[in-house]
C-alpha cells in the first residue's frame, strides 16, 4: 500500500506538464483523479482548509452479496509552505481500529535543488527518526529537473550513501520517494 499512494501521486504529476515541484494544486489534482475513477479496490475522501487538502483518507472496498463496504486503510496529512509548495506528508495505517503513524516525507527547495526526505515514525519515542531516504533533484532555471540523486542509509545515525543518480532529458519528473 505504501507504493499505491506514491504511484497515484506520480501518475497525476506526470499528467500535468508543469508539475515539477509538488504543490497544493498537485495534491488536489491527485485527489480529483483518484476520486473520479469508478473501478479499483480503493475509495478516497479528503478534508480541506480553503482550497488545500489537509487530510486524504484511503478506504479499502469489500463487496459481499452486492453490498460494498469501506474499511479505513491509510490516511495522509499534508502541510504546505506559504508559497503553496508541499512541505510535508505524514502517513498513517489503520491498525487495530486506530490510526498508527508510519512515516513522514519532507520536501524543501534549497539553492536550486528540490529535496525529498523520508523518515520513519518511532513508536517507542513517539517521534520521527532522522531521514533514511533522500532524493535530490537539481533544477534548471525553469524549475524543470536535469539531474536526480537517490540516497539511503540503513540507520538514522549512519551516513547517507548514494544509491543511484541519473540525468533527466525531456520529461517532467515527480518528487515522491517510493518507500
Amino acid at each position: 500500500m505504501k507504493k499505491l499512494a506514491f504511484a497515484i501521486l506520480m501518475c497525476v504529476a506526470a499528467m500535468s506538464a508543469k508539475a515539477q515541484v509538488l504543490t497544493s494544486k498537485t495534491v488536489n489534482n491527485v485527489y480529483e483523479t483518484v476520486t473520479n475513477q469508478t473501478e479499483g479496490n480503493f475509495a478516497f475522501n479528503a478534508e480541506r482548509t480553503g482550497n488545500d487538502i489537509t487530510t486524504m483518507y484511503v478506504y479499502q472496498k469489500a463487496a459481499s452479496m452486492g453490498i460494498v463496504s469501506l474499511k479505513p486503510h491509510m490516511k495522509f496529512e499534508y502541510q504546505y509552505s506559504a508559497d503553496g509548495t508541499l512541505a510535508s506528508r505524514v502517513a498513517y495505517r489503520w491498525v487495530d481500529d486506530e490510526w498508527k503513524c508510519t512515516g513522514r516525507h519532507d520536501y524543501n527547495l534549497v539553492f536550486g535543488k528540490y529535496i525529498a526526505e523520508y523518515s520513519r515514525y518511532n513508536h517507542t519515542l513517539g517521534t520521527f527518526d532522522q531521514p533514511i531516504d533522500k532524493m535530490v533533484y537539481s533544477l534548471m532555471p525553469d524549475d524543470s529537473v536535469n539531474y536526480v540523486s537517490n540516497y539511503h542509509r540503513d540507520r538514522p545515525t549512519s551516513d547517507f550513501r548514494l544509491v543511484s543518480e541519473a540525468a533527466i532529458v525531456g520529461l517532467p519528473q515527480l518528487f515522491a520517494l517510493t518507500k
